[in-house]
């Protein structure tokens, strides 16, 4: 099928589901008044049901809250109000928790504010309800407190004060300054120093996928200030936090390539966190880098059963299974991965993989959709949904998809997936330029080579597949 024959069928479903709906509300609130005592207990008693749920998501979920901002009348009157300023520096907070796959680290508390649910007739609302429960069970959100001052008479020049309420960096506190008219550049410095103080390993997974983007050599990579941060991390009294950091700096030695003194770190941290599933994960990984795959999916079988596993211990171990071609453990480990930690873009591509590795195209086809349907800058999936769908058969999707990726980055792909995504711009190009124009040279110029191919058949991708 298609993606547009998906979406088809998906947006048809969606009106199906919509209209049972409102066929099922039209027969209660359309039905004789005499059955309206038995029908509204039911449908009032439902509700219920539902709103104690979400209370009790509500509290287990603990969430990163930034309050509105203490603001100076200077930058309040440019438009940077208390209330935009907290929603800006939340965002940017969001963007680097989302860009913060390439090393494993702690799960990111919750960043989007609970909506304020009113049940008619009471007066409790969700968000009340939530804070009371959460004060009476002591799990406190975290709180980004920050007040925003000016620095005497000089023109732009600002300090920030952060301080975090909750949490296990309690009390953390620090100063931004800053000096210019770029304040987007100072709200990002602000979430940034806001997260160091909040979410440490999150922050040194986001600069590490930073550094990678920059597609340096391993001689030539900086990872100083990520390093800085986990020290920061194991130097405080944080167990947990600390277990991560130890496990990212692992990683770090693994991404140059320095697998043994990563395997070393790793050990010498399980002596003082025996339990620590994740550093069973470094170390896992660790070994699989130095080729030892049967010590490497011991120690990471050993953590998926630990009680402190994360999605990302079974991920991992899906991983190393798919590269040792045992596709059905792996398959099983990126189902319980994914039931652990729904929509994980990392779990998704991978389990895309695997179910091409099984020749399950379509399905691998879903995952890759989904993937980039959360991430749409995510370049490897949209390679991988490109190989699903060439497998499949539907080379001008394939095509597309090749082309996308290419478009983000052009080393996900292999030369074969390339030339077919260079052919297909180029397919398009001259099919724009078919169209009348006053200035016959402005049109696009295929090489002599795709030109023949074009003039060959109407549809020049499949050629390539020929």
């Amino acid at each position: 099928m298609s993606s547009a024959q998906q979406q088809a069928s998906r947006g048809t479903h969606h009106g199906l589901h919509v209209f049972s709906w409102l066929r099922a509300l039209r027969l209660i609130f359309g039905a004789p008044k005499a059955y309206l005592p038995y029908v509204l207990p039911w449908l009032l008693g439902s509700l219920t049901v539902a709103f104690c749920y979400l209370v009790v998501q509500g509290v287990l979920r603990q969430q990163l809250l930034v309050p509105p901002v203490a603001t100076p009348p200077s930058l309040a009157e440019r438009g940077y109000t208390s209330s935009f300023l907290a929603e800006k520096i939340m965002s940017e907070m969001r963007v680097i928790g989302r860009d913060a796959g390439s090393i494993p680290h702690d799960a990111l508390t919750a960043s989007e504010a609970q909506p304020d649910i009113q049940i008619p007739g009471q007066d409790l609302s969700y968000a009340t309800t939530v804070r009371f429960l959460k004060e009476v069970v002591d799990r406190k959100d975290v709180v980004v407190h920050i007040g925003i001052t000016k620095l005497g008479d000089a023109a732009d020049s600002y300090m920030a004060h952060v301080q975090i309420e909750g949490g296990v960096f309690q009390s953390r506190q620090a100063e931004v300054p800053f000096a210019g008219r770029d304040i987007d550049r100072f709200v990002r410095d602000i979430a940034s120093q806001a997260m160091r103080l909040a979410e440490p390993n999150i922050l040194a997974s986001h600069l590490f996928t930073e550094v990678q983007k920059t597609k340096c050599s391993l001689a030539q990579c900086n990872y100083s200030e990520i390093v800085g941060i986990y020290d920061e991390v194991l130097a405080l009294p944080a167990s947990k936090q600390s277990e991560w950091a130890e496990a990212g700096k692992a990683w770090l030695l693994v991404s140059q390539g320095l697998a043994k003194d990563a395997e070393a770190q790793s050990r010498e941290a399980l002596r003082r966190y025996e339990g620590s599933a994740i550093l069973r994960a470094s170390l896992g990984i660790a070994l699989e880098q130095q080729h030892r795959i049967d010590d490497a999916l011991e120690q990471l079988q050993a953590g998926a059963k630990k009680s402190s596993r994360t999605a990302e211990n079974l991920r991992l171990l899906g991983d190393v299974m798919l590269h040792a071609h045992r596709y059905p453990e792996a398959l099983k480990a990126f189902r319980e991965a994914d039931r652990m930690q729904p929509d994980s873009v990392n779990t998704l591509h991978d389990w895309g993989e695997a179910l091409i590795a099984v020749g399950r195209h379509n399905d691998a086809i879903a995952k890759f959709s989904q993937a980039v349907s959360l991430r749409p800058d995510l370049a490897p999936s949209y390679a991988g949904w490109g190989r699903a769908l060439e497998l499949s058969g539907e080379m001008s999707e394939a095509a597309r998809r090749y082309a996308q990726a290419s478009k983000l980055d052009k080393d996900v792909l292999s030369p074969h997936e390339d030339r077919i995504a260079r052919l297909s711009k180029e397919y398009q190009a001259v099919t724009r330029s078919d169209k009348p124009a006053s200035d016959a040279t402005s049109r696009p110029r295929l090489n002599q080579p795709a030109r023949r191919q074009l003039e060959a058949t109407q549809n020049p991708i499949a050629m390539l597949t020929a």
